[in-house]
């Protein structure tokens, strides 16, 4: 993710940010109420992180990035007219 971040000109420092909160996450399991013991999460984001919605909206913009250049390419036509050029994607 941090990739596509820096792709898309996010600066440095929130590069480092993004790369601390997700190396910072700690989990344990709750299994029959009993709480389990607690291992450090390595990738990606738990049940109901805040920044679920952000890295959605990050994915989907470079995917309509790769799907515009495709469309501008010839790989691919737009099925149904738009009011923009854009191959819609959400």
């Amino acid at each position: 993710m941090l990739n596509i971040m820096r792709h898309m000109g996010f600066l440095d420092h929130w590069l480092l940010r993004m790369k601390m909160i997700f190396s910072l996450g700690i989990s344990s399991i709750l299994l029959n109420g009993v709480l389990g013991n607690q291992f450090h999460c390595r990738r990606g984001v738990r049940q109901g992180d805040p920044l679920s919605p952000l890295l959605f909206v990050l994915a989907a913009e470079l995917l309509q990035y790769v799907v515009n250049d495709a469309c501008i390419q010839g790989y691919l036509q737009i099925p149904i007219t738009q009011p923009s050029n854009d191959f819609p994607i959400i």
